[in-house]
C-alpha cells in the first residue's frame, strides 16, 4: 500500500513499539526533570523598554526642579532617534524623566545616547547631584519580612539591617532590600546671633565643615623600598566626628570648634511617612529573586529562617513574614495538578464504560505525555513556570486529548469490525489521522497571534501561547506516533 510520508511515519511507529516506547520515556523523563529544575516564579521575566533619568536637587521646589532640571533634560534628548514618548515628573528635591523606547530600537543603544546628552548638560543648578541614568527593571518580589517592636528608631533600623544581612547569606537568596527606614541625617544648626558674636558667616562655617570632613589622596612618595601612598582620612560619619572640626584659628592660638557655635544633631531625615505592623513601629525587608532562582525555594528558606529567628526574639523586638507570593504560585500549581489528575480519571472512566479498558488507559496516558513534552521544551522558548504559563496548562487541559480520543475510537471501531491486528489498527488510525491533525493545527493557529504581540504585554501573554502550542504539538506526537503502537 502506498502511504504519504505522514502516513508512513504513523505506520512505522505502529509496527515498532520499541521506538514508540522510547519516545514516550524520553518525553516523560525530560519533562519530569525540567519540571523540578525549571525556574518557578510569580510572573514571567519582563524586559522593559523604559529608561529613567533621575536628578536629585536638594532643597528645591517642584517649580525650581522643572525649570532647572526637567526642561533642560527634555530639550537635550528630544531629537534622539528611537524615543517613543517622554514623561517627566518634578517633585520637591528631585526631578525624574522617563523615556519610552520604540520597540524597533535597541534600548541599550538609545540609553547610551541619552547618557551622553545628559552628561553634556553644564547648566544644571549648583545644588544638583550627578544624574542617575538606568533602565527600568521589573523586579520579582518573593516575600516581605517585617521587623517591628516598641523600641527606638535607631535600634529598629540597625536590627533590620542585621536581619537583611542574615537573609542574603541564606542558600539561594542573593537580593533583599530594606524598605520604610528613614536615612540617617546629621543636621548642623547655627543661630544668626552666634555667628555675629564670633564674627563668622554661614558660608565660612560650610566651607570649614567641607574641608574638615574629607578623605583626600595626596599621591605617592617614591623610596628605595617602594612607593608609599599618602592619604588623609578625615571623613566624618557621625555627629561626634563633626564636633571637633576647626572653624577658625585665632592669632592667639585659640580655636573655634564647630561644637562651640552649632547644635549638632545625629538623627534621621525628616519625612511624613511611617510604617507600622500590628500597631507597632516597623521596618520591612523585601526579598526578591534574581536570574534563575526559584521563588518557591527562596520562600521556603526564608520562612524557615524566620521561624528559627522568632524563637529567639524578645518581647520588644519581633519578626514576621507577609505578602508571600509563593502562596499563590503553589495554589496555581496545585490547581493544575488536581485538574490534570481529575481530567485523566474522567477520560479513563468514560472511555472505559464504552470502549476497551486498555484503550481508555493509553488515551489517559496521553495527558501527562503531552504536558511533560511541553515542560521539556519550555526552557528552549524562554518560558518559566509562572501564573500565566500555569493558566495556559489549565486552559489546554480540556483540548489536549481530543485527537487521542478520536484516534482511539476510530482504531477500536475498525478493530471490532475486522479483528485485532496491526494492519486494522493502522487502518483505523489512518481513517481520521488527517482531519484530527488539522483540527489540532487550527487550534494552534488560533494561539499563534499571541506570540506576535510586541512590547511588555506581549512578553506576558507569550507564556500562555507557547504552553498551549507545545501541549497541542505533543498531543499530536502522542496520538499519531505513540498511541497506535500501544493499541497494536
Amino acid at each position: 500500500m502506498n502511504y504519504s510520508p505522514f502516513e508512513s511515519m504513523i505506520n512505522w511507529f505502529a509496527r515498532n513499539a520499541v521506538a514508540a516506547n522510547l519516545l514516550m520515556v524520553i518525553l516523560l523523563a525530560g519533562g519530569l526533570y525540567t519540571a523540578f529544575t525549571i525556574k518557578k516564579e510569580m510572573q514571567p521575566r519582563i524586559e522593559t523598554n523604559y529608561i529613567s533619568v533621575s536628578v536629585p536637587f536638594l532643597g528645591a521646589t517642584p517649580a525650581d526642579v522643572e525649570e532647572g532640571v526637567v526642561i533642560k533634560i527634555e530639550e537635550a534628548i528630544q531629537d534622539i532617534e528611537g524615543i517613543e514618548e517622554i514623561t517627566s515628573t518634578a517633585r520637591r528635591g528631585n526631578g525624574n524623566v522617563t523615556i519610552e523606547v520604540n520597540a524597533d530600537y535597541e534600548v541599550t543603544d538609545v540609553m547610551d545616547q541619552v547618557k551622553n546628552r545628559v552628561d553634556a548638560i553644564s547648566t544644571f543648578p549648583d545644588n544638583t547631584e550627578k544624574p542617575i541614568i538606568s533602565r527600568t527593571e521589573f523586579q520579582q518580589q518573593v516575600v516581605m519580612v517585617t521587623v517591628y517592636g516598641d523600641v527606638d528608631e535607631r535600634t529598629l533600623k540597625e536590627f533590620a539591617k542585621q536581619v537583611r544581612n542574615e537573609i542574603v547569606v541564606l542558600p539561594g537568596v542573593t537580593r533583599a532590600e530594606v524598605l520604610g527606614a528613614r536615612p540617617y541625617e546629621i543636621s548642623i544648626e547655627v543661630s544668626e546671633f552666634t555667628l555675629q558674636g564670633y564674627g563668622l558667616t554661614l558660608t565660612e562655617v560650610a566651607q570649614a565643615v567641607r574641608r574638615g570632613s574629607l578623605d583626600l589622596s595626596a599621591g605617592a612618595i617614591r623610596s628605595k623600598s617602594g612607593d608609599i601612598l599618602v592619604r588623609t582620612k578625615g571623613q566624618a560619619y557621625v555627629g561626634r566626628d563633626f564636633e571637633d572640626i576647626v572653624i577658625r584659628t585665632n592669632p592667639d592660638g585659640t580655636r573655634v570648634l564647630l561644637k562651640d557655635i552649632a547644635n549638632i544633631k545625629d538623627d534621621f531625615v525628616e519625612g511624613n511617612r511611617f510604617s507600622e505592623y500590628n500597631g507597632k513601629p516597623a521596618i520591612t525587608i523585601q526579598v526578591m529573586s534574581v536570574g534563575q532562582q526559584s521563588e518557591l525555594d527562596i520562600s521556603r528558606v526564608v520562612n524557615e529562617y524566620i521561624d528559627l529567628r522568632s524563637a529567639n526574639m524578645t518581647d520588644q523586638l519581633q519578626v514576621d513574614t507577609w505578602a508571600d507570593t509563593s502562596y499563590y504560585l503553589e495554589g496555581r500549581l496545585d490547581m493544575m495538578v488536581k485538574n490534570l489528575v481529575l481530567g485523566a480519571v474522567l477520560v479513563f472512566g468514560i472511555l472505559a464504560l464504552f470502549l476497551r479498558l486498555k484503550l481508555a488507559f493509553w488515551v489517559m496516558v496521553g495527558l501527562p505525555i503531552a504536558f511533560m513534552g511541553a515542560f521539556f521544551l519550555l526552557p528552549l522558548v524562554d518560558v518559566t513556570v509562572n501564573m500565566l504559563s500555569l493558566f495556559g496548562f489549565i486552559l489546554v487541559l480540556g483540548i489536549v486529548v481530543d485527537d487521542a480520543i478520536v484516534i482511539g475510537e476510530s482504531a477500536y471501531t475498525n478493530m471490532r469490525a475486522k479483528g485485532h491486528s496491526v494492519d486494522n489498527i493502522v487502518e483505523g488510525v489512518m481513517n481520521v489521522a488527517v482531519p484530527a491533525t488539522f483540527g489540532v493545527l487550527t487550534t494552534i493557529a488560533a494561539f499563534i497571534p499571541i506570540l506576535l504581540v510586541s512590547g511588555v504585554s506581549g512578553q506576558f501573554f507569550s507564556a500562555i501561547g507557547w504552553v498551549v502550542i507545545l501541549c497541542l504539538i505533543f498531543s499530536l506526537v502522542e496520538s499519531k506516533l505513540i498511541l497506535p503502537a500501544h493499541l497494536a
